[in-house]
């Protein structure tokens, strides 16, 4: 996948190089672009998840610990997997490239580089959460932030380099990632407010595809932020 659409930054114009309102409208622009793959792909993603993370809820309230952890876990990573799609098609959309929902398959072996770094960065998240008061778990999303649309975009590394780019990408801009992952959480917080209604199968449906629509702008934006980084990493 190339890269023709990363936009240069003016020099000098913002401490960051690319604000929340700009990620925003990028993601925006380009969820419209592709709104059909972008939410079937955080659908199945979201399926994945949700075939685990029930078990392991139900472990968890029965004291079977390690039980729940391992479902999380294994749960966590099999849906960050086949989430590769998901990232290819959020930058193929912020990148305004043309894309198929085969395009993703015809090289099969990034999902193995895609599991390689889900892997390490669910573990290591999952842990942090359980364990250790979430707080390495908040450090570990802001230094491994781009590891998807690095897979995506680089054929040449596998999972755990992959994840080492993802951490030279946000290199001396973590304060601002932290931000911009903040506002963005609570952008995505809003798609559950059906749910405040009562839970039932009408409300929880349309949490799931308002969230879906959501996290697709999220992604797209957060791909959009990705080619400003990768730019500025290359001295593009």
């Amino acid at each position: 996948m190339t890269n023709k659409s990363a936009k240069p930054k003016p020099a000098g114009t913002s401490p960051f190089p690319l604000s929340p309102l700009a990620m925003f409208r990028e993601g925006v622009a380009g969820f419209r672009r592709q709104p059909v793959l972008l939410v079937g792909a955080a659908l199945v993603t979201f399926g994945v998840m949700a075939a685990f993370r029930v078990p392991a809820q139900n472990a968890l309230n029965e004291g079977n610990n390690a039980v729940g952890l391992a479902l999380d876990i294994v749960g966590a990573v099999l849906a960050a997997t086949v989430a590769y799609p998901w990232f290819y098609y959020a930058l193929a959309a912020a990148r305004d490239e043309p894309v198929s929902i085969a395009d993703p398959f015809k090289t099969p072996m990034r999902f193995y580089a895609q599991f390689g770094a889900a892997f390490w960065f669910w573990a290591a998240l999952i842990f942090g959460v359980q364990f250790l008061a979430g707080v390495p778990a908040l450090l570990i999303t802001i230094f491994y932030a781009f590891y998807g649309f690095v897979v995506v975009d680089r054929h040449d590394l596998g999972g755990l380099k992959a994840l080492g780019t993802s951490v030279r990408l946000g290199q001396g801009k973590r304060i601002g990632l932290f931000a911009i992952m903040g506002l963005f959480a609570i952008f995505n917080f809003f798609a559950f407010i059906p749910v405040g209604y009562g839970l039932s199968p009408l409300t929880l449906a349309l949490a799931v595809a308002l969230v879906s629509v959501s996290t697709s702008i999220t992604m797209v934006g957060g791909a959009a932020l990705y080619d400003v980084l990768k730019g500025e990493l290359s001295g593009g």
